[in-house]
């Protein structure tokens, strides 16, 4: 038997996957199917076999496609190998599967038209071969020779073409390949179907729509004051393909990635210092590329909108030589989109490119770049002012713009990237992975400021300005090796990992907010129209830098002392580093800064129980850190804020894993926050600080995410956070304490070629931001009450190729504010149509 790749990804058309987890779980659940049915069966002296023949059904939900695709899914699906020559199944198509099978029985659907047949070759083992009365007489040695191909962790987890709204596995959160059930914390995946029903372009509309994120919006997209929140805490922890962007002054321009590259978003919320080193505690965000396929794929996608909303995107995947052991795919996005804001828009383009080599039989090469621009005009930071001056609310209209017609904001993203992956024989993967990042913002930011306005004249109104520019750059150098082990007789898992990261960020710094000569004044804001005051002089003043750099080391095991237990233990081992520089144009002075932690230990631990078939028990502690530059009265730095995490939860694979449901408990902790000591300074001057315990959330979260039906998808997520700082006083109230988001999505089969209609609902409860600093008769906060926001969908085949697709968003034009704090409001009702394309 030839053995010619062991990476599913280089060749899923050509397949023997031998997806041990799923076939050791599906054991197990043979065997307590049988314990439970024997003494019943014993009693009434019924055949033992009928036992089996019931436990043998499993359900299956596998979508029309690519033969070698949907056998790879069914083969991890029913836990078995299959083995077959790359020349059989090459080009060929199934109509897919939906219900529930013998495994054999569904074979035999899967290659119904095929003109193949599936042998068995052992206990759970097949061999495809050419049916006998198609091709020639099959003679012994006369079939055709099989690949065996070995299923990776990597690939299991891939979302595209499955349909489904759930991920079989991730590894975001421990760096092992485990189902979120196993994951013994809260994850949730965003696969790319999901993307595709409630026509998610953005990252942003992401966390929207998942339990516990919260997009704190005080102004348009791509503005640097909107924010992600996760557990009263902002997100600052993101990821593309494992890899940590390290980048820490302006973490904000990672909102604005374009999703059409990308087959899933892998959000894991609490600390997560094992796999990310440093940041915050509230959540990671780990956007994981689409992939080259073995078969030919393409799609195309013209989408337009209201409020002059135009898109366009094309997705070609395939194999780039006859023996399909190189693949390429490629991915093109053109967007342009004014706003409901007047003047307000923006435009983006996208490119990525990936090809995949099989250098040997089981080493795998990937390079690749990704490229995106992004360009938005007429632009502020936040809405217009709230109140007038005798205490009023003022209620603008959502279209009036808060931004100067000259403000704009330019980013450019470049990203080259490869990887070298070996399987060796034991089970083990070891790869090597490197990845230039290359990021180029230019802003110049210009809108309202918040001061109040004189109702009878529309004074009293200024306009900010300022501009900021930077040109980050990170090296990034990744190893990892993973797999399986022995130990007193049982088998676990370990994976461990090295990672070198630079950043360095060099600009000129340009004066903010008043400048000499420039008259900020707006002299009625009721008729502005955003062209005055011009845009200020704004020479630069100086050269600025910043060199960032992060070693570190990790490793992670799961043991497993019986069946139904597994404790995962870890740590990470991270040197870090920053130092800043600044030099003064005028003077020709020069200040530096420095900051470093060296061997920061950051520990991880996890159990899971599984008390039944399809329910487990968990609990977690984890931390992450974040370094700061405050000093003591001795002119010490203090020691980085460091967050800790707990949580308790519950979680459950229904209906055979189509159906995952999880709930969680957590407290999150800061500590060593920085206090000012009033008046007590460090010996160059500077405020002294000393080191508290900060803010304490603590909350729960509940979601439902998955399949009812292999017609009917489904996701809802609760979630309550209470957050409070130091002196227990609420943290954040701008941040919701409660979310509720819900989303599905129904096909009616009989309805022409299979309609699909579906609809979500995004509740929060009332928020509030302390205004008292404004002294205004009556005002002691700006307040947004609970509200709630309705889509629907629609999506109508109209050939095997063509798809209709329709987003209605906010049905019922609810008008509210994005955030307490600013004016900007959400968006309007708005409709989006799509003509798709597959070939």
């Amino acid at each position: 038997m030839l053995s010619q790749s062991k990476f599913p990804a280089a060749r899923p058309a050509s397949v023997c996957l031998q997806a041990l987890r799923h076939t050791a779980t599906a054991q197990a659940v043979l065997i307590a199917l049988a314990l439970v049915v024997a003494a019943p069966q014993a009693a009434q002296a019924q055949p033992s076999t009928q036992a089996a023949d019931a436990a043998s059904s499993l359900d299956f939900r596998i979508p029309a496609g690519p033969l070698g695709a949907a056998l790879t899914a069914f083969a991890a699906d029913a836990g078995i190998s299959i083995s077959a020559s790359p020349a059989l199944v090459k080009g060929k198509h199934t109509a897919g599967l939906n219900g529930s099978y013998a495994v054999e029985q569904a074979l035999a659907k899967l290659l119904a038209g095929s003109a193949l047949q599936a042998e068995a070759a052992g206990p759970g083992s097949y061999v495809l071969r050419v049916m006998p009365e198609v091709g020639r007489p099959a003679a012994a040695g006369a079939t055709m020779a099989e690949v065996r191909v070995t299923a990776a962790a990597e690939r299991s987890a891939v979302t595209e073409g499955t349909g489904a709204y759930t991920a079989r596995e991730s590894a975001t959160a421990t760096g092992l390949g485990l189902s979120l059930r196993e994951t013994p914390q809260s994850v949730t995946v965003f696969t790319r179907q999901r993307m595709d029903d409630q026509g998610i372009v953005l990252q942003e509309d992401i966390v929207r729509q998942t339990t516990g994120l919260t997009y704190a919006q005080y102004g348009p997209t791509g503005g640097d004051t909107n924010y992600f929140y996760a557990r009263g805490f902002q997100v600052k922890n993101f990821q593309v393909d494992g890899v940590n962007r390290l980048f820490s002054d302006y973490t904000g321009i990672f909102q604005t990635s374009d999703m059409a590259m990308y087959d899933r978003a892998e959000i894991v919320r609490g600390a997560s210092g094992l796999m990310s080193g440093a940041g915050t505690p509230g959540a990671t965000i780990n956007l994981v590329r689409k992939r080259p396929t073995a078969d030919f794929q393409g799609s195309a996608k013209l989408t337009a909108g209201s409020w002059d909303f135009s898109r366009g995107e094309v997705d070609l995947s395939s194999p780039l030589n006859a023996s399909g052991s190189v693949r390429g795919r490629v991915v093109a996005v053109t967007q342009k989109r004014h706003s409901k804001v007047d003047y307000e828009e923006d435009k983006t383009s996208s490119l990525y490119g990936v090809v995949e080599m099989d250098l040997t039989s089981t080493t795998l090469a990937t390079v690749g770049f990704a490229a995106q621009n992004y360009d938005a005009t007429g632009i502020g930071r936040a809405g217009r002012p709230l109140f007038y001056t005798d205490g009023t609310h003022i209620d603008w209209s959502r279209s009036a713009s808060s931004g100067a017609r000259w403000a704009s904001t330019r980013r450019d993203y470049r990203s080259a990237f490869a990887s070298l992956e070996h399987q060796l024989d034991s089970g083990w993967r070891l790869k090597a992975a490197y990845t230039r990042d290359r990021i180029s913002y230019d802003e110049i930011p210009g809108w309202t400021n918040e001061q109040p306005v004189d109702r009878a004249t529309g004074g009293g109104v200024g306009l900010w300005a300022a501009w900021w520019t930077g040109r980050p750059v990170q090296d990034t150098l990744d190893l990892t090796a993973s797999g399986p082990f022995s130990l007193l007789g049982r088998q676990h898992e370990a994976a461990f990992g090295a990672s070198f990261a630079r950043t360095r960020n060099d600009s000129q710094s340009h004066g903010r907010w008043s400048f000499p000569g420039w008259d900020s004044t707006i002299d009625n804001i009721f008729t502005w129209d955003g062209n005055t005051p011009g845009k200020p002089h704004n020479p630069a003043l100086g050269d600025a830098g910043a060199r960032e750099r992060s070693s570190s080391a990790y490793g992670s095991v799961r043991l497993r002392p019986s069946d139904a237990l597994s404790v995962i233990v870890g740590a990470r081992l991270t040197n870090w580093k920053r130092s800043e520089y600044y030099t003064d144009y005028a003077s020709g002075a020069r200040s530096d800064s420095h900051m470093r932690e060296n061997g920061r230990l950051t520990p991880y631990a996890g159990v899971v129980l599984d008390v039944a078939r399809d329910w487990s028990l968990y609990g977690s502690y984890t931390d992450i850190f974040q370094a700061q530059n405050q000093v003591d009265v001795h002119g010490r730095t203090l020691a980085p804020v460091l967050g800790r995490s707990y949580e308790l939860g519950v979680k459950g694979e229904l209906l055979e894993g189509r159906m995952q449901l999880s709930a969680a408990a957590y407290r999150l902790l800061q500590d060593n926050v920085a206090q000012a000591i009033p008046g007590s300074y460090a010996p160059d001057g500077n405020q002294a600080h000393r080191a508290v315990k900060g803010a304490e959330t603590r909350g729960f979260e509940l979601e439902a995410n998955g399949a009812l039906t292999p017609s009917w998808n489904l996701y809802a997520g609760f979630a309550r956070n209470l957050a409070r700082d130091a002196q227990q006083q609420r943290l954040m109230p701008e941040i919701p304490r409660n979310t509720f988001k819900l989303f599905s999505t129904y096909r009616m089969a009989g309805l022409g070629r299979g309609m699909t209609v579906g609809g979500g609902w995004r509740w929060q409860s009332g928020t509030w931001s302390d205004y008292s600093f404004l002294n205004l008769p009556g005002v002691s906060r700006a307040e947004q009450k609970s509200y709630a926001v309705v889509d629907l969908m629609l999506q109508i085949p109209l050939t095997q190729q063509l798809t209709l697709s329709a987003n209605l968003y906010n049905v019922f034009d609810k008008k509210y504010q994005a955030i307490a704090t600013s004016s900007y409001y959400g968006e309007a009702r708005n409709l989006r149509l799509s003509l798709g394309m597959k070939f």
